[in-house]
């Protein structure tokens, strides 16, 4: 049996059992943990209590089922063709700041619903690194990956990681809108001067969102998907050169067996300068 998993919310579930059965789909028993299956010929289809959807059997039926779940999935969603952008890392102390703006147009935005994109901070490491890599084959990306030693440069000129950041994402984005033209660009909010940089800088027909929370929008979660994958890996890069492990966020205990573990002239290499980590 072949098998696909797509994490979905649980809100759709019952829309999506209710078109399986108009399509002619054949309700049947289902396994442990799930609350549908449904057979289409010599498809399955089968939908679990935790939004995951597993798709078994082969062939055009298969195809069928799948189709029928996205078409559902993916129906009234603002697919308007834009650019989300995120950044990971700005809050902690060791490891790299990550600057994702990824643009996505109208198939890209139903396959971002598809994958099941949300907020990078509910999924595990193994799961963004995976989502990272699906991301980036149906959208397009400006990525900044700012290791210790240049964001510690940067930061000395700017002396405001707001400011900095607005220096960032304003490159990243006006890279983005001249070669692929979007109608809109969503930020998530971090400062109170990106948007009228944006708006002084980037043509009137695009629609500047400057939110908070806006990792609701799938472009925006998808950034923060590639924004952390791209921290993770900047981490992996630091601890094989330099034989440490990098503490995953701010936790004190973590941190204070680090700094125990590194040279002060390492410092620089490994961690934001500015912080004041009490430890």
């Amino acid at each position: 049996m072949v098998r696909r998993e797509d994490k979905k919310e649980n809100s759709r579930i019952e829309e999506v059992a209710k078109a399986l059965e108009s399509a002619g789909a054949v309700s049947e028993n289902p396994p442990q943990h799930a609350i549908y299956r449904f057979r289409l010929g010599d498809g399955i289809v089968t939908i679990y209590k935790s939004g995951s959807i597993v798709y078994g059997g082969k062939g055009d039926d298969k195809e069928i089922l799948k189709s029928i779940v996205d078409s559902v999935l993916t129906e009234n969603v603002d697919i308007t063709p834009r650019i989300g952008c995120d950044e990971a890392g700005k809050g902690e102390y060791a490891g790299p700041l990550v600057v994702a703006c990824i643009y996505c147009d109208e198939p890209a935005v139903k396959e971002l619903i598809k994958l099941g994109v949300k907020d990078s901070k509910k999924l595990s490491d193994e799961k963004v690194l995976r989502l990272a890599d699906e991301i980036k084959k149906v959208a397009h990306g400006a990525v900044r990956v700012l290791m210790p030693q240049e964001y510690n440069r940067l930061y000395a000129n700017y002396k405001n990681i707001n400011r900095l950041l607005d220096v960032v994402y304003l490159s990243l984005i006006d890279k983005l809108v001249k070669k692929y033209k979007p109608k809109r660009v969503i930020v998530d909010k971090y400062g109170s001067g990106i948007k009228k940089k944006l708006c002084d800088n980037l043509p009137d027909s695009v629609d500047i969102v400057v939110v908070e929370k806006a990792e609701s929008d799938p472009v925006v979660a998808a950034a923060s998907i590639v924004a952390r994958a791209e921290k993770l890996k900047g981490c992996q890069l630091l601890e094989k050169k330099f034989g440490v492990k990098i503490p995953s966020g701010n936790n004190k205990d973590q941190i204070s067996h680090f700094l125990q573990s590194v040279s002060e002239n390492m410092l620089p290499y490994l961690v934001k300068m500015h912080f004041n980590m009490n430890v």
